[in-house]
């Protein structure tokens, strides 16, 4: 009996063997398949440089124009190394919003957002945001506005906005001789501000280099994802919209809103 259970026992004690030896390289393999999967650094590693990324508020501004773009810039911190390539090439994007008067800033929605600072005392931006909005209309005409937003297109290396904030650029001179876009929807009374500007009436964003602007409201997350690949790389540029879950439209020439806003047939 003795030698006939120990035959029985015998393919067992090599089957555990077997699995005794496996669950060491199965842990190895998934402890390197979550390092490999993993998609967001919930505490950020230390960046090599800052950029300053302002946000002009004003009362009225559209949330989305602000909003959209400032979710896939301040995002880009939770980006794993693999997506930035080189360690030196990893930024740290501080976002700050800007005001007339710093406090709290109604949107044409409802929900105020507090500008951290005023005209007077804003940090040096590296990226300048301008959103559009009702607000924007009446700012057209407004030195102290305009003023700063000349002062920063001077220092800043890229300015960008989104649906009619390209307006208050225009009405700047920012926008002199460069292709710009803005809102189709209202599209003859946002460009009227800049006769100088070379208008593009249909596209979903036009890139200028230094100046970047957007068609209407959700326009400014499609600009926004474009920029960032071009300055950090495709790879970033499609994390951020895999890790916000949104699918943007890669092609600037891109409008149906265009076509029903009459501007194009």
């Amino acid at each position: 009996m003795h030698h006939i259970l120990k035959n029985r026992l015998r393919p067992l004690a090599f089957l555990l063997t077997l699995l005794a030896a496996a669950l060491p390289c199965s842990a190895q393999t998934r402890a390197g398949q979550a390092q490999t999967d993993r998609m967001y650094e919930p505490v950020p590693p230390p960046a090599a440089r800052q950029i300053t990324l302002g946000v002009l508020l004003f009362p009225g501004f559209e949330m989305l124009d602000a909003y959209g773009p400032m979710e896939m810039w301040g995002s880009l911190k939770h980006a794993p190394a693999r997506f930035w390539g080189e360690k030196s090439d990893r930024v740290d994007i501080r976002l700050v919003t800007v005001a007339a008067t710093k406090g709290a800033v109604p949107s044409n929605q409802g929900p105020r957002t507090v500008a951290d600072f005023d005209y007077t005392d804003a940090p040096a931006l590296d990226y300048l945001l301008v959103p559009g909005g009702i607000g924007a209309v009446p700012l057209v005409k407004d030195q102290a506005t305009l003023a700063w937003l000349r002062t920063q297109a001077k220092n800043t290396s890229l300015v960008m906005s989104v649906c009619n904030g390209a307006s208050l650029l225009a009405a700047a001179g920012i926008l002199d001789g460069k292709a710009a876009t803005t809102n189709k929807m209202a599209f003859k009374s946002s460009i009227a501000p800049g006769p100088k500007v070379r208008w593009v009436a249909s596209a979903r964003w036009v890139d200028s280099g230094n100046v970047a602007t957007s068609s209407g409201v959700s326009a400014g997350m499609d600009m926004t994802v474009a920029v960032i690949a071009r300055l950090y790389g495709q790879a970033l540029s499609d994390w951020v919209a895999q890790i916000t879950e949104y699918e943007p439209h890669r092609d600037p020439s891109w409008d149906p809103f265009a076509v029903k806003a009459g501007l194009v047939k």
